[in-house]
């Protein structure tokens, strides 16, 4: 209610305020003049004030007579410039700055992440990079931070699990690992030290300028766990010239509604501020019978900017929930599709029914709430600090301290074999069993819903599928005090640079994210599913038994853990770039790490309840592990300039990733034995070498950046799945990865563009046992990473108005290493439109999976490592959903 007052009020506000001066026309009588003395004269012949830097243009422009509008005339001026403007119509002012770049120059830009040299920019980088520039953000605010990664090359990104808790994969990493080995960043440091959840603290809005995702190459140095690829989120700087800008989105096709803002400007001559973020209500893409999506983000930041050095400190506050949506039913006859009662697109096997429910556990009867999904809260504080010592030293130093706090709460499912005949279910030995325990022999199994106790006449025709299934609620809860320090200090001579670093890190967790499941549901197969529970009836019509009251087949899921630890890290490193030639630039890296780690783990015992079923009741006596890592990175690399706006690179990189604190709790927990589980422990640092060359192309109408590259890992820790009652077991493998990525930006002419983006990847896996019997698979296909994939984008702009279609190709995965059940190729169209209503107004429309296509991110990733059934769990992609947004900048 409050949302769409705020938005009434604010449409209102917006048309009044906008109209002032908009339609106004001026008489000009403009001399020959440069660019910068053209702008001085329209200012004094219009009465308003102008605020401008230096104009560098110094061409000489013609005499220019007659009735004009501001913009109108403006909009001429500059047209074919380097620059922008904006007019504030309240105090009459005129703002000039450089224009958000355009695709001539985007290579020209002076990138901050994965470098260390003077003038760093992307054309004579020696690293794969990706910028992604603020009116893209602007436009289109992601709906993940998962989703901003679809724009870069290299990555395959499972976006179909929400806002938050997706699944990026970097260079041929397989399918389903989180953000593993990327290190999610902002401002240049480090989100969370280990990377695991790291995209529920980071959430993209308005207060971010710019992204940069460097792909490979340096990001083993100049971060902590992210030897595979560095996303660094850069916020806005304030400046002398305010920037505000308020963004208004709502859903058309689903209930959703999100204000984002920024405002940034001067407080005095050497004090700027910058102040955004977003509130966001929802009921989710797929609507589960209740208020899914809650909540938002603030920050605020002031920066003190003098001649002797630079300050920034920023404040952050998130208090957001946001849904898991876990995979769906589908059918495997002939081709993929889904069951009649449960839509892919839309469809969930969340509900009302199931939001609220009792447990047993071993604090004590708990009830979680689905309502409250994934509630994430940060408070992080963060300070800046750059100086230059002399000409030629400089330093910076970057703290974060953050408290991190996360509760996750979900339905989960596991084996495909829990997708049962709803008849051939109360035929089971566990049901005939329960039948001669009572002493009366005449009685008839049958289903009851919970929520209206209804007894269920016909099971085969029950949501016309005839289908019953088990959903396992799962808790996890990570909480952690981290503080991060990254100093380094840079010797910048003419021709040479040399930069020296330490990144400490230290997370103290009182609550480690490890997994404590709470039982077995038993559910009917549909949209919102209901709880059923499996009742005797006698003769007479009467109810005599219930084998699974409230619908519990059990209080006790496959495990039940809880723990804290500690890390602390420290990192030294140097790294040291090389002017050779103008043409010619070389760079050499070297970082060591060391870690402490202590851990201490609770497992859950069983016990059984009153009516038999099996429950954690207590905990045994605590497990404690302290261990300490040592490892070394280096990374070289070379750019040559073949001309102006031609380039090649190449790099090699050996780089690691430290063990994490759950690994310990996740593998003694998960043992299947008392022998296995004192052999546990954090398991051991995986090493990626990282090799490729890659060419840039930078014309008046093209850009083009493409690599060659090769990536391995060894061992990567694999966790094999055997179904709902079996236990996980981890093993050692290693993936090598041979591929071709590329982009492309060709502006047609003024009106038109084509942007591109695509790679494609040989990706196989290796080592595992030949004792065990999937060792044949050695050389398959990476589960769930697709070997080809394209995103191909046409734009259309015009002075007011400009849209965009993109078109996606996802090639075909394999869900199971032994690369018989294929996850079919897909294809996605995406349109984009704005409408330029005047300076400070835009409307946008954004329609996402046009076609409403059905294409699955993963098949079902907790089965055993082979499967071929008729009906499994599968996670689709989001259907076809739209937005409408409204901006005003002033």
């Amino acid at each position: 209610m409050l949302l769409r007052l705020l938005a009434t009020t604010l449409i209102w506000l917006i048309l009044f305020t906008s109209k002032a001066h908009a339609t106004t026309d001026y008489a000009f009588d403009l001399a020959e003049a440069t660019l910068q003395q053209r702008l001085l004269d329209i200012a004094a012949q219009s009465g308003w004030q102008l605020n401008a830097a230096s104009i560098t243009e110094h061409s000489v422009l013609p005499p220019l007579q007659g009735d004009f509008t501001l913009s109108e005339i403006l909009t001429d001026v500059l047209q074919g410039s380097r620059y922008q403007f904006t007019l504030a119509l309240t105090e009459q002012r005129i703002f000039v700055t450089l224009s958000k770049q355009t695709p001539t120059d985007d290579f020209e830009r002076i990138i901050v992440t994965g470098v260390s040299g003077k003038s760093r920019n992307i054309l004579n980088s020696s690293i794969s990079i990706t910028q992604l520039s603020s009116s893209k953000l602007e436009q289109q605010t992601p709906y993940s931070s998962a989703e901003v990664l679809k724009n870069v090359t290299g990555f395959w990104v499972e976006d179909s699990g929400g806002e938050t808790n997706n699944n990026v994969s970097p260079r041929g990493l397989r399918g389903g690992e989180g953000f593993r080995f990327i290190s999610l960043m902002e401002d240049g440091l480090p989100i969370t030290y280990d990377g695991i959840w790291g995209d529920f603290f980071l959430r993209p809005d308005l207060t971010h300028q710019t992204i940069e995702a460097v792909r490979g190459g340096s990001s083993g140095i100049f971060t902590l766990n992210g030897p595979a690829a560095m996303v660094n989120y850069i916020t806005r700087q304030g400046s002398a010239i305010p920037f505000n800008l308020i963004k208004l989105s709502h859903g058309i096709s689903y209930d959703y509604t999100r204000f984002d803002g920024v405002f940034t400007g001067p407080l005095t001559d050497e004090l700027f501020y910058t102040i955004g973020g977003f509130y966001r209500t929802s009921d989710g893409i797929r609507e589960p019978g209740y208020k899914a999506d809650k909540g938002g983000q603030l920050s605020a930041k002031i920066s003190w900017l003098t001649d002797s050095f630079e300050f920034d400190f920023s404040y952050k506050h998130l208090n957001d929930k946001t849904s898991f949506y876990a995979p769906l039913i589908l059918e495997n006859k002939q081709k993929i599709q889904q069951l009649d009662s449960l839509a892919y697109d839309d469809g969930t096997l969340l509900s009302d029914d199931l939001k609220l429910l009792a447990f047993r556990t071993p604090e004590g009867p708990l009830v979680h709430d689905l309502g409250d999904a994934q509630h994430t809260q940060m408070n992080s504080y963060t300070l800046v600090f750059k100086a230059p010592l002399s000409d030629k030293v400089n330093i910076t130093n970057r703290t974060r301290y953050a408290k991190l706090n996360n509760e996750l709460y979900t339905l989960m499912n596991l084996g495909n074999q829990t997708i049962v005949d709803a008849q051939s279910r109360l035929q089971q030995q566990d049901i005939t069993d329960f039948k001669h325990s009572f002493a009366d022999k005449d009685l008839t199994a049958q289903y009851r819903r919970v929520s209206d106790h209804k007894l269920i006449d016909d099971p085969s025709r029950l949501n016309e599928n005839g289908l019953v299934t088990s959903s396992f609620p799962l808790h996890s809860h990570y909480k952690q005090q981290q503080l991060i320090n990254h100093f380094r200090i840079n010797y910048l001579d003419d021709h040479w640079s040399l930069s020296l670093g330490h990144i400490y890190a230290r997370s103290d967790f009182s609550s480690l994210p490890l997994d404590q499941w709470l039982g077995e549901l038993l559910t009917d197969v549909k949209h919102q599913p209901d709880r059923l529970e499996i009742v005797l009836i006698n003769n007479q019509g009467e109810v005599v038994g219930n084998f699974n009251e409230q619908g519990f087949l059990s209080y006790a899921g496959p495990v039940y853990l809880k723990g804290v630890g500690l890390s602390e890290s420290h990192s030294f490193y140097a790294n040291f770039d090389w002017q050779i030639t103008d043409s010619l630039r070389f760079d050499l890296a070297l970082r060591n790490e060391n870690l402490n780690l202590d851990s201490t783990l609770f497992e859950g015992a069983i016990s059984p309840t009153d009516s038999l079923k099996p429950y954690y009741s207590h905990y045994l006596a605590p497990s404690s592990l302290h261990d300490t890592f040592n490892q070394t990175a280096f990374s070289v690399g070379a750019n040559y300039q073949i001309q102006q706006h031609l380039a090649v690179f190449a790099r090699y990189s050996d780089a690691f990733e430290m063990p994490r604190l759950i690994n310990f709790g996740n593998a003694r927990g998960w043992a299947s034995n008392n022998i296995e589980r004192d052999q546990q422990n954090f398991g051991k640092p995986i090493r990626l070498t990282l090799g490729e060359i890659g060419l840039r192309l930078q014309t008046s109408h093209w850009q083009f950046s493409g690599a060659l590259f090769d990536t391995n890992f060894d061992p990567l820790p694999f966790t094999v799945y055997r179904g709902a009652t079996g236990p996980q077991k981890a093993i050692l493998i290693n993936t090598q990865t041979q591929g071709l990525e590329f982009e492309f930006s060709y502006q047609y002419n003024a009106s038109w563009q084509f942007k591109g983006v695509g790679v494609w990847q040989d990706a196989g896996f290796y080592g595992i046992p030949s004792s065990l019997p999937q060792s044949e698979f050695n050389g398959n296909q990476i589960t769930r990473t697709p070997e080809l994939q394209f995103r191909l984008t046409p734009e259309y702009k015009s002075d007011n108005f400009q849209a965009a279609i993109t078109w996606a190709y996802i090639g075909e995965r394999y869900s199971d290493t032994a690369n018989q059940f294929a996850l079919p190729a897909y294809q996605t169209w995406d349109f984009f439109s704005e409408f330029t209503m005047n300076e400070q107004l835009s409307l946008q429309l954004e329609i996402k999976n046009l076609t409403n296509t059905l294409g699955l991110t993963e098949g079902n990733p907790r089965d055993d490592l082979n499967h071929q059934d008729p009906l499994f769990y599968g996670r689709p992609i989001f259907g076809r959903n739209i937005k409408v947004a409204l901006s005003y900048q002033f």
